[in-house]
């Protein structure tokens, strides 16, 4: 006989997965008993005969099965009894297997091992926030069944017992970790999976029986009502009813402390050979502490997807990060080397040992170069090779940038007189490639080789073309010349500067792919080796090294035109302001007076509105913005915002972006609940008005979740659907993402770029520096008092 426990946290969905497995042919299961926890627990000792009785009379109407029950037993012959009973049940019924399901079994799985040496153990897993959320709900709707206790606090803390307590089986033999959410996405897969666990086949039946088992096993219990029904991703959300911002805020805390400790740890040798590194299925983060040579530069958070970190991925993510570090410790082991700088780099990869900074980026430093005729408006160029200059009869063409053989991006070089020299390519590729040639040049030339030797950066990039030169795989063809496995869908190269997140390599959730693949094909991005339908693949990969020409990124002057400028001032830091809703009635609306009132104080100080694109042009150039600029946003999407905000920005002069909730698109805010009072939200019809009239818009998620909470699935998901509707809707690509509750950690971040977003905004209490990253670049929230106080 095989005895199997299903433990997990109260609300996790157990009962579900119970009901689906008993009605395996093979499979007998109970209501919940609760043996282990009233043998072992002591606050219920003695309360075990009363327990039993009520779950043989009452629960499964076999009273008969008392008749050997003693008490005064050991512990072990009373756990012998109760598993012999629970032998003959199954015996009876010619089942294989039991499956004994009680939440609260959890606390006592190592005495329950000991015990019964032979056990396994299944264990169910859900997202916090809606377990928490479920948890809560009953106990408050049903307090008198379950008890006092079960404050917010107590909920958050079983949830966070039940995770990390199961996280620490997760490489024995004889327990399996299972995620709520992904068996309610495939079913079939995930019951295949546990069934191979259990040592059976899988069987149809289960998904067609489950609904008369559920209705037996939950005992018609309240906080069981519609256990029975079809087994599906419901998108209601619990805690948007149940809890306020504060009270999200305060659980994602947890949540987050969690995700961390059970984290896959590992540590990675930068001058050793990077390899994939494979993770247990059920961890979905890595936390990769990154050494040189023994020093420790710092830890780097990459998300889990399909079990494993690519090296690729991984290797993109080091150089992104610590290029700067590594390329000093590169230059140490030369005792010849002046001290490192930005110069001493350039210097070094374009072949020009004497020149100072500033010849690199004008394009009339003189230099010698021989000449080549170019017919067509395009020529790739390996920034380790010699440039050469360019006779051509057009009047720009485009320079696809190569590091070491891979490519970087596009970049756009104006023709005059027929003519382009080699030094304008050398300036135009030093100034819009920026700190990506330094990352580049790290990935390609330094990562997984020692640092010693003598071979320059130069001639270290030159080996690393040659040998990509030799690989079957063209550059741009599928698996991108070695780079990504031959069978993984591959995504290439979307609109975006180089250097922000078009340029990162990132592993995608299978999962996930027709979201993604939805997205990528409304905004014409290249896309290779979809399968077919109802088909997943094993991996799915953003590859920026993969371009074509189709929507090559130029870099466009976005020059700010403000009716008056202060000539007297600049913006190193750029004021990012959220605003909520601007109406004359609604709990924390700021008034259309009030509003007036801030702009006309913005006005009469000299604020312009500056672009997404200037912030970050101006963060690229460590160059200030000229005069004082501002950066204004609302989010939500309310109808409020077409009817008062907008004849207020248009009469200043002023503009903004609008964060949408993609699916709640002409509905109501729904996800503010338990805070604020329900409103209409603008329709397509508003927004196209407002889109032609210069307003942005950029997302705030698919269902307004807080993603730190979530899966890489479901954070992909998230992104990557927002993207669909809204540049579907919007006819234009959407670059913006605003993090629901400003909620945002690196794995959030890195998912949201790889998802097809530049800028990610959370909140904070500062300005936005230099330092920020494109996708956390921090917004004030504004209200109709702190306004005053904020410094502009």
């Amino acid at each position: 006989m095989k005895r199997i426990f299903l433990v997990g946290a109260p609300r996790s969905g157990t009962t579900i997965l119970q009901s689906l497995l008993a009605a395996h042919p093979e499979v007998i299961s109970f209501p919940e008993s609760k043996f282990f926890h009233y043998l072992l627990y002591d606050q219920f000792a003695g309360k075990l005969p009363s327990r039993m009785e009520a779950f043989f009379k009452d629960e499964i109407k076999r009273p008969e099965l008392l008749k050997d029950f003693d008490d005064s037993q050991t512990v072990e012959t009373k756990a012998s009894w109760f598993v012999g009973v629970l032998d003959g049940l199954a015996a009876e019924q010619n089942k294989s297997i039991w499956l004994e399901k009680t939440p609260e079994h959890i606390y006592f799985i190592d005495d329950i091992e000991r015990l019964l040496p032979d056990v396994k153990f299944i264990h169910l897993l859900r997202n916090g926030m809606d377990t928490i959320a479920s948890m809560y709900e009953a106990t408050k709707s049903f307090n008198n069944l379950w008890g006092a206790g079960w404050d917010l606090n107590h909920c958050i803390y079983r949830w966070e017992h039940a995770m990390l307590t199961s996280h620490k089986y997760v490489n024995k033999s004889n327990h399996i970790l299972i995620k709520y959410e992904e068996l309610l996405d495939n079913k079939t897969k995930i019951l295949g999976e546990i069934c191979h666990f259990m040592g059976i086949e899988y069987d149809g039946e289960m998904l067609l029986h489950y609904k008369e088992k559920a209705a037996n096993l939950s005992l018609n219990l309240p906080w069981h009502k519609g256990i029975e029904r079809d087994i599906k991703s419901n998108k209601v959300h619990k805690y948007h009813i149940f809890f306020n911002r504060n009270e999200i805020r305060y659980i994602l805390d947890d949540i987050k402390r969690v995700k961390g400790e059970i984290a896959w740890k590992v540590a990675v040798e930068v001058s050793e050979p990077i390899s994939d590194i494979y993770v247990v299925q059920i961890c979905d983060r890595l936390c990769c502490t990154i050494q040189l040579e023994e020093i420790q530069l710092g830890i780097i958070e990459l998300p889990v997807c399909d079990g494993m970190v690519a090296a690729s991925v991984l290797a993109d993510a080091v150089a992104a990060q610590f290029a700067w570090p590594i390329l000093d410790r590169f230059f140490q082991h030369n005792p010849e080397t002046p001290q490192f700088d930005w110069t001493l780099f350039l210097q070094d990869i374009w072949n020009r040992p004497n020149w100072l900074e500033a010849y690199f980026y004008n394009s009339e430093t003189a230099d010698e170069a021989p000449t080549i005729s170019l017919y067509r408006d395009f020529i790739a160029v390996e920034v380790s090779d010699e440039l050469s200059n360019i006779k051509v009869e057009l009047s720009e063409i485009d320079v696809l940038v190569k590091v070491g053989g891979v490519a970087v991006g596009i970049v756009t070089v104006s023709v005059e007189d027929s003519f382009v020299s080699a030094q304008k390519l050398r300036s135009t590729i030093t100034r819009n490639s920026g700190f990506e040639l330094c990352v580049a040049t790290v990935r390609e030339a330094l990562l997984g080789k020692p640092l010693n030797g003598e071979m320059s950066l130069r001639s270290r990039l030159a080996s690393a073309a040659q040998q990509r030169s030799n690989l079957p795989d063209g550059l741009n063809a599928e698996s991108a010349g070695g780079i990504y496995p031959q069978d993984a869908v591959i995504f290439g190269r979307r609109e975006g500067a180089i250097g922000t997140s078009a340029s990162r390599r990132a592993a995608l959730p299978a999962a996930a792919l027709r979201e993604i693949a939805s997205a990528a094909a409304i905004a014409g991005e290249p896309t290779m080796q979809i399968p077919r339908e109802n088909e997943l693949p094993k991996q799915v990969f953003y590859a920026p090294e993969i371009i074509w020409r189709k929507a090559p990124y130029r870099e466009v002057s976005h020059s700010v035109k403000p009716q008056v400028l202060d000539n007297h001032s600049v913006t190193e830091k750029l004021p990012i302001l959220a605003y909520r809703r601007i109406s004359p009635d609604g709990l924390e609306a700021i008034t259309p007076q009030v509003f007036e009132q801030h702009l006309q104080y913005l006005k009469q100080h000299g604020y312009y509105s500056a672009s997404w694109e200037d912030w970050r042009s101006a963060k690229r150039d460590r160059t200030p913005l000229p005069g004082k600029a501002v950066l204004m946003t609302f989010d939500g999407g309310y109808l409020d915002f077409f009817q008062y905000v907008w004849p207020l920005l248009k009469r200043f002069d002023f503009t903004a972006t609008v964060f949408l909730v993609a699916e709640s698109i002409g509905k109501t805010n729904s996800w503010e609940k338990a805070e604020f009072e329900e409103v209409q939200l603008m329709g397509w019809q508003e927004i196209r008005q407002l889109r032609d009239a210069g307003i942005e818009f950029g997302s705030m998620s698919a269902t307004h979740q807080p993603l730190t909470a979530l899966s890489p699935t479901e954070i992909v998901r998230e992104g990557a659907k927002s993207r669909e509707i809204l540049e579907r809707g919007l006819g234009k690509s959407v670059r913006c993402f605003a993090y629901p509750y400003g909620d945002v950690d690196p794995i959030v971040a890195h998912l949201i770029g790889a998802s097809g977003y530049t800028f990610g905004v959370s909140y904070g209490s500062e300005f936005s520096s230099f330092d920020d990253s494109l996708l956390s670049l921090p917004r004030i929230q504004v209200t109709a008092e702190n306004f005053w106080q904020l410094g502009l």
